[in-house]
Order: structure tokens, then sequence, then C-alpha cells
């Protein structure tokens, strides 16, 4: 490793509340000991998304680090690319405020794996299976976000790359154009782990290090869905290709969302549909069936006395991808006629 390592920490938030309190109490702890095997120089800058003020003041054991606070909220990926443009160090750490690394060693271990791996255009941490929310329902959103890496090897090659926790390097990432803007959900780490892989380097994920965060009840994750479909939708359509395992647009999730689909279409039209409720029966038990691993997941690592849960959350992401589909065909749709209502104008 290095003797000396300069690195910048970039933190985005808005209105975090106390979760940023285990987040910064958690970052303080890698720092130091980080700091402990080279010569670390390090800058913590957090970007106020225009919202309340963050309270800094308590013993987060954290040197050099500053608020900056935007006056308009413009979103996650701008906030990252303010972010990288202001901060002094070639080595970034992205981590997003209610992240809360569980390792005292995870930015070491991510670091030396930045290293040691060819062509890393960003590396990040598996999720560890821990829910810091305790409401009723965020333990599905825990158990279907973290699903998908318990069989993976050590070191997995992802699509997308983990913009909530991961390390870049500012001059690649400049190279290829930084972060781009999304509305509402978000989308950015598909659109920038693609990005990363069509300018031939890769994204990991390594199973060494994991975080923990608050994650969201089932109302508030189908709503972030359905604007996260609908801005997914292009880059799926530019991309040509489902993302891997693990991740948010797998064949498997749009396959499970379009027989959930069919079945919704089925119900509605079943006084003209001959033998509809067999029918209905059949792609009940055939979601059931792509989403066996899953549920087999959930029962293992969360409480197994929410099942019920479980298969109604299973329902509600699926109806939240077909409204998010249908409204970013209608965004799709609204643009290209905006496209071809200016090319005219520009032509008279």
């Amino acid at each position: 490793m290095d003797n000396e390592i300069k690195i910048s920490v970039i933190i985005p938030a808005y209105n975090p509340g106390k979760k940023i309190i285990h987040c910064l109490n958690a970052l303080g702890k890698n720092l130091e000991y980080f700091s402990k095997s080279c010569k670390l120089i390090h800058e913590v800058l957090i970007i106020n998304d225009a919202g309340d003020e963050i309270n800094l003041n308590f013993d987060h054991g954290i040197r050099n680090i500053r608020s900056v606070r935007i006056r308009k909220n413009r979103g996650v990926g701008y906030v990252r690319q303010l972010g990288t443009r202001i901060s002094k160090y070639n080595y970034i750490f992205y981590l997003d405020s209610d992240v809360v690394l569980e390792n005292e060693n995870s930015i070491k271990i991510l670091f030396e794996e930045f290293k040691n791996y060819k062509n890393v255009g960003s590396i990040g941490p598996v999720q560890n299976y821990k829910n810091l929310n305790d409401e009723f329902t965020s333990d599905f959103v825990s158990a279907k976000t973290c699903y998908g890496f318990e069989d993976a090897q050590e070191i997995v090659e992802f699509s997308g790359m983990r913009s909530e926790c991961c390390i870049m390097e500012k001059n690649f990432l400049n190279s290829i154009g930084g972060w781009k803007f999304f509305p509402s959900a978000g989308g950015e780490e598909f659109e920038l782990g693609h990005r990363i892989i069509a300018n031939g380097k890769k994204n990991y994920i390594t199973k060494k290090t994991n975080y923990t965060t608050f994650y969201d009840n089932l109302y508030a994750r189908c709503k972030t869905i359905v604007f996260r479909t609908s801005t997914y939708l292009p880059i799926f359509i530019h991309r040509k290709k489902f993302e891997t395992k693990g991740a948010f647009a797998t064949f498997s999730q749009a396959l499970s969302a379009l027989i959930t689909a069919l079945t919704l279409v089925l119900f509605l039209l079943s006084n003209f549909v001959d033998n509809s409720k067999i029918i209905i029966f059949i792609l009940i038990f055939l979601n059931l069936v792509i989403e066996l691993n899953f549920i087999k997941f959930a029962i293992k690592y969360y409480k197994k006395e929410n099942l019920a849960i479980y298969l109604l959350g299973i329902y509600a992401i699926n109806f939240s991808i077909m409204f998010g589909a249908l409204l970013g065909i209608f965004r799709l749709f609204s643009l290209k006629k905006l496209k071809i209502y200016l090319n005219n104008k520009n032509e008279k």
C-alpha cells in the first residue's frame, strides 16, 4: 500500500436527521483505522441538498470535515457531481448519509481491492442483512435489496455501481463525463455504471466488508420504484440488456412484474375470458415459482412470521414497476413529440 494516501469523502445529504450520527461515527472509526497503516490525508465534504441545517456538534472523531449547503434541491446526482468538483483529492469515497459501515476496516479493504484489481472503475461493499429501521414492512425492503449476493463469490463483477458506498478515481470519472442528474428517485448508479463499462473499466462489489442502512418501509419503497422505473426505462432501451443479479432491474424481476401485469389484465377481463380463474391461478403459481428463491432467502435471514408481508411485498413491488413502466413510456413519447415539434418549428 502507498505510504501516503489522499482521499476525499463525499456525503450527499438531505434532512438525514439522526441517521447521519451513525454514519459519521462509523466513518470516523474507519478513517482512524486506515490512518494506522499509512499517512492518510483526507477531507470529508457533506453536501447539503437544500435541506435543514445539519448538526455536526457531536463526537464523530473526524478531522477536516465541512458542510456545504446549496440553495435549491437538485437531487443526489447533482450533489455528488458538485462534491466531486470541489474535492481536493483524486481518490473519492462516496458515502450516503444513512449508510453505516459495519467494520472499522471497510475503507482500507475497499482501497486495497481498488488497487489490487485491474481496470477498476468503482468498487463498493455488499449490503449486510441487518436492518437499522424497525418499521414493520422495512424488513421486506431490506431482504429485496440484499437478495442476490448470498451465493456469489468473494468479488462480484457488477453492471451498475455502488453509488451509496464506493471508491472511484476523480480523474477517470471526469474523463467519462462525471455524474448525470436524474429527478426524484435517481438511477445514476446504473447510467454511470454502464458508462464505466463502456469506457473499458469494471464495477466490483466485494464481500470482504459490508454496510447496513435504514431501509425504507414498503410504501416509501414502492413510491421510489415508480419513479426509479420511469427513469430507468430509457437507460434500459439504450443498453438493451438487464442488470446483473442483485441489482434493481434483473430479468427475473422484470418477468415477475410481467406475469403480475398479465394476472391483473386477466382479472379485469375475467367476464370475457373462458377459464379465467384457472389461468389466473396458474399465473400466480408461476409468480411464486419465479420468486421462490427470494422467499427462501427472506425466511432464512429475516423473520419467518412475516411471510405474508413478503408475499404482499412481491406484488406491491411488481405493481410499482408496472406503473413506473407506464410513466416511463408516457415520458418517452412526450419527449419524442416535443423533439418533433421543435424540429418542425425550426424548419419553418
